[in-house]
């Protein structure tokens, strides 16, 4: 009797615990950003998103690797695709080789709620799904994201094209390859990080960049000229890998998606600051 009375409780306790909701699995994401981890974007990211989200002490995780000196900006969007690493911050323009889509987000005109209203981020959101094995997660975008043009010598002006850049090479991207071509310049695409080099010994004499961050890289001591107005907008979309996106619970997913809107709500101010505080250097 005794031992069958054991056995009806011992049944009950895995009746019960069967019962209970099954708590989702503890998971970290590896975060690296194409730019520095002192450039003004990244620090934004760090302020308003990782920080923020590792201090709620939730069932997910970030660490992050770093930026450029771990995995080189041009290999960062193929490493997510592959899984290497789970969530990035990068200009698109970095990846713009793998899918023709990811040259367009510098050219948008409206906020990024618009965009999200108008069916715009769902077009993105499918493009990133199918050639990036990427899922759109944020994305600030603001009036703090701009490019300038800036130079060791000033430039001659044009009536056509505003600026005569015949004979000037000039650091580039994908993304404003053509802009700057068409103004004569002959591009050259180089890391960030060779750029301090490349005014240095003269392989570039001038780059278009966002707002801010010069200081951090030591070039005011060679870019004499800024040229307004400025041009674009910054492209630097906060994706994560998608297969491992579709693993997280609701739950994990919807806390990624607030502190997203909350980077998107939050690091542009932090960015505006910081441009200003650049200018002051320069």
């Amino acid at each position: 009797m005794i031992r069958k009375t054991a056995f009806a409780i011992l049944a009950g306790v895995a009746v019960a615990i069967s019962a209970m909701p099954a708590q989702a699995a503890k998971v970290n994401l590896k975060v690296t950003t194409c730019l520095a981890r002192n450039h003004d974007y990244t620090q934004a990211f760090m302020q308003t998103f990782v920080q923020p989200f590792n201090a709620m002490k939730s069932d997910v995780t970030l660490t992050y690797l770093g930026g450029p000196e771990v995995t080189p900006f041009k290999e960062q969007a193929s490493s997510l695709q592959r899984g290497l690493v789970d969530m990035i911050l990068c200009p698109a323009a970095y990846y713009g080789g793998l899918f023709g889509e990811a040259r367009l987000p510098g050219a948008q005109t409206v906020s990024i709620a618009e965009m999200r209203k108008n069916g715009a981020w769902d077009m993105m959101e499918m493009a990133w799904n199918k050639h990036l094995n990427a899922h759109l997660l944020g994305w600030v975008f603001d009036e703090g994201q701009i490019f300038y043009t800036y130079f060791t010598e000033k430039p001659k002006e044009s009536t056509k094209t505003g600026l005569d850049l015949t004979g000037m090479k000039i650091r580039s991207t994908g993304l404003y390859n053509p802009f700057l071509k068409a103004m004569g310049a002959t591009t050259i695409v180089m890391a960030p990080g060779d750029v301090y080099a490349g005014l240095q010994r003269g392989v570039v004499t001038g780059l278009a960049w966002p707002w801010g961050s010069i200081g951090k890289y030591g070039w005011e001591r060679f870019l004499k000229y800024r040229v307004k107005p400025h041009f674009f907008g910054a492209s630097q979309p906060l994706i994560v890998n998608l297969t491992k996106w579709k693993s997280l619970s609701k739950a994990q997913q919807d806390l990624l998606t607030k502190q997203a809107r909350a980077f998107e709500n939050n690091g542009g101010a932090i960015i505006i600051k910081k441009g200003h505080e650049d200018d002051a250097k320069l």
